[in-house]
C-alpha cells in the first residue's frame, strides 16, 4: 500500500491488507483490536479511504476522553438552550459524520452506562440531540477499536457483551511490530523522512548496526515508540547524514537480549552485539569513557578503537 497511507511489507500486514480491502466493500461494523500503538487508527483510516464513502467525513470519537457530563452532547449533539452554558445548537458527532465514517477510538474505555447510550445509537441507527424531539437517522458506518484484550473484558463484565457482538459484525486483529518485523525498517525509514521534514533537513541515513538494532528491539508500545523513538533519533544527530548507535534512545541499546526464535532469524553478529553494547556503556556514562571503559574492561586506548571502528561518536 502506499507509504504515506499506510506500510504493509510483512506476510501478515499483507493479509491485513487484503482483509480491509474486502471489508472496505461493505457497510457492517468494524472492530478492529489490538495492543497500544499498533496501528489501530491507520487501519480505520484505510477502511474509509478505501470505502466508497470516502469522500465523506471521516469524524473520530476518542472515547477515552469523553466526559461523562458531555457524552450526550458528543454524541448525540444539542439544541440551544437544551442545558446551561448551550448558547447554540451543536451536531453530534454521529450526525457531522453524514455518509461518512465514524471512527469510535478506545471504545472499551467507555463507562458502562456511556457503552448502553452508545448501543441504542448503533441498534437504533438514529440519534435524537438533546433538548430536540426529531430523529436524525445514522447514515455513517461504524468502526471501533478497542484493546487486545477486549474478550477478557467482555468476559469480566467491565464491556457490554451485546454491545461487543454488535461492533464486531467483521473483526480485524491488528499484530504488535514485534511480530511483523519485516515492517520495522520500512516503518523507520518512513519515519526519518517525515521528522526530517518537520526539521527542514535532509533525511539522515540509517547506519547498519542502528538498523539491527531498530529491528531486534521488542517494541512494546509498537508503532507509536517507534515513531517517537526516531524522532528523538534525529534530533540527537543533529545534521549528522546517518543515525548512529549513540543516537538512539537508551532503552533500545539496553534490551535485553533476542527471544532465541528472534535471535536464530536475524542472527546478529558478534560485532553488532559488542558496537550496541558500547554505544548503551557510553549512554550510561554520560560520554565519560574513563567510566565506559571501567564498566567494559578496556583501556581507554581500546575503547577509542572500537569507537572508531564501529562508528560510534
Amino acid at each position: 500500500m502506499a507509504a504515506h497511507r499506510f506500510i504493509a511489507h510483512s506476510r501478515v500486514m499483507r493479509a491485513l491488507v487484503e482483509q480491509i480491502r474486502r471489508f472496505a466493500r461493505a457497510d457492517s461494523n468494524v472492530l478492529i483490536a489490538g495492543e497500544t500503538g499498533a496501528g489501530k487508527n491507520a487501519v480505520a483510516r484505510e477502511l474509509h479511504a478505501r470505502s466508497a464513502r470516502a469522500t465523506a467525513p471521516f469524524v473520530t470519537v476518542d472515547c477515552a476522553s469523553l466526559s461523562p457530563t458531555l457524552i450526550d452532547s458528543e454524541l448525540f449533539g444539542h439544541e440551544r438552550g437544551a442545558f446551561t452554558h448551550a448558547l447554540v445548537a451543536r451536531a453530534g458527532r454521529f450526525e457531522i459524520a453524514g455518509g461518512g465514517t465514524v471512527f469510535l477510538d478506545a471504545v472499551t474505555e467507555l463507562s458502562i452506562e456511556a457503552q448502553g447510550k452508545l448501543l441504542r445509537i448503533v441498534e437504533d441507527k438514529r440519534v435524537e440531540r438533546l433538548g430536540g424531539s426529531t430523529p436524525i437517522a445514522v447514515m455513517a458506518r461504524i468502526v471501533a477499536s478497542a484493546d487486545a484484550r477486549v474478550e477478557e473484558l467482555v468476559v469480566g463484565g467491565t464491556f457490554r457483551g451485546d454491545l461487543y457482538h454488535r461492533l464486531r459484525v467483521l473483526p480485524i486483529v491488528v499484530p504488535p511490530l514485534r511480530e511483523r518485523r519485516d515492517d520495522i525498517l520500512p516503518l523507520a525509514r518512513y519515519f526519518l523522512r517525515r521528522a526530517s521534514a518537520a526539521a527542514r533537513r535532509e533525511a539522515p541515513v540509517l547506519t547498519r548496526d542502528a538498523a539491527a538494532a531498530l529491528r531486534d528491539y521488542a517494541w512494546p508500545g509498537n508503532v507509536r515508540e517507534l515513531g517517537h523513538a526516531v524522532e528523538r533519533a534525529v534530533q540527537a544527530a543533529d545534521r549528522a547524514p546517518t543515525i548512529a548507535l549513540d543516537h538512539l534512545p537508551p532503552e533500545i541499546l539496553e534490551a535485553p537480549a533476542l527471544a532465541a526464535e528472534s535471535a536464530l532469524a536475524h542472527r546478529p553478529t558478534l560485532d553488532q552485539v559488542e558496537a550496541r553494547y558500547i554505544a548503551a556503556t557510553l549512554k550510561h556514562t554520560r560520554g565519560n569513557q574513563t567510566d565506559a571503559a571501567k564498566i567494559l574492561g578496556i583501556s581507554r586506548k581500546a575503547l577509542w578503537e572500537k569507537r572508531k571502528r564501529y562508528g560510534i561518536e
